[in-house]
């Protein structure tokens, strides 16, 4: 059974945001795939209002090492960046409502979209990056539905709220 929740999602900075945004589109067109917002999922927001919620936070923009690029079974994580966690991500998680452990793999997601494990190892392979670690500078809050394992799941997204993060 699905529900909707809101959840809250950590934004690329640009230059990184444009092209993970490239990335995601020249994918979601090659496999006939949703295209989405660029974005790293930190927790689920509070059943209160999150807008309001996000007004309150204080927090820096986060800078993230990136792992690699990898791939899995499962449709939130098809092909994706990951990332090694800080002890500042598992702060900004707390500060949100959230459980640090509810953050074990932090990762951005390239494609939503169920794919034959030898197109997912080859893409994980021939993508590569110009960069070694990315900065995250605002936060949103996002209504969805959950879980999240369709095409017309991930086009129901909708945000809430956003709040750049500065200092």
């Amino acid at each position: 059974m699905k529900k909707r929740v809101a959840v809250f999602w950590l934004i690329p900075a640009k230059p990184q945001r444009e092209l993970f945004s490239k990335i995601i589109r020249i994918l979601a067109v090659e496999f006939d795939a949703p295209r989405f917002e660029p974005h790293l999922t930190l927790c689920r927001a509070p059943e209160e209002q999150p807008a309001k919620f996000l007004r309150k936070i204080r927090a820096s923009p986060i800078r993230l090492r990136i792992c690699g690029i990898a791939y899995s079974d499962k449709f939130t994580k098809t092909l994706f960046i990951s990332f090694e966690n800080k002890a500042r991500l598992e702060k900004l998680v707390r500060d949100l409502g959230g459980r640090a452990k509810s953050l074990r793999d932090p990762h951005l997601s390239l494609i939503y979209r169920r794919l034959p494990t030898a197109i997912k190892r080859e893409l994980a392979a021939t993508i590569k990056l110009p960069f070694r670690d990315v900065l995250f500078d605002v936060i949103k809050a996002v209504n969805c539905v959950s879980p999240i394992d369709t095409r017309q799941d991930v086009e129901s997204w909708r945000s809430v709220a956003t709040k750049r993060l500065s200092g």
